[in-house]
């Protein structure tokens, strides 16, 4: 019964994560979610899809990521990959690599 509970708690927690909100920047939000005051939500019907969305730094976005206004949105064949903002000039952490303005987390 205990096995049951944390797996379903698990499950519930994971699903959650794919329905956060995400600051707005500007007055648009990118495709698949909506305006909710000063955030942007997923629509239930992409939430599912778990892709990550980023606020843009920059023209352009990381790999494995593509424009949506002042965003960019993780490819669904690429769920998973982590990215953040680089500032100019700066080093990435250990364990990630340059994309542009961005780092990306080697191994996913």
């Amino acid at each position: 019964m205990i096995r049951f509970i944390c797996c379903n708690a698990l499950l519930l927690a994971t699903g959650a994560l794919a329905q956060d909100p995400i600051p707005r920047v500007g007055d648009k939000c990118p495709t698949g979610t909506y305006r909710s005051g000063d955030y942007c939500k997923p629509y239930p019907s992409t939430a599912k899809q778990d892709q990550a969305i980023i606020s843009k730094s920059g023209k352009n976005c990381p790999t494995g990521y593509y424009s949506s206004g002042d965003y960019c949105k993780q490819y669904p064949s690429q769920a998973g990959k982590e990215a953040i903002p680089r500032e100019t000039g700066a080093s990435c952490p250990g364990g990630w690599y340059k994309s542009g303005q961005y780092c990306l987390k080697y191994g996913e």
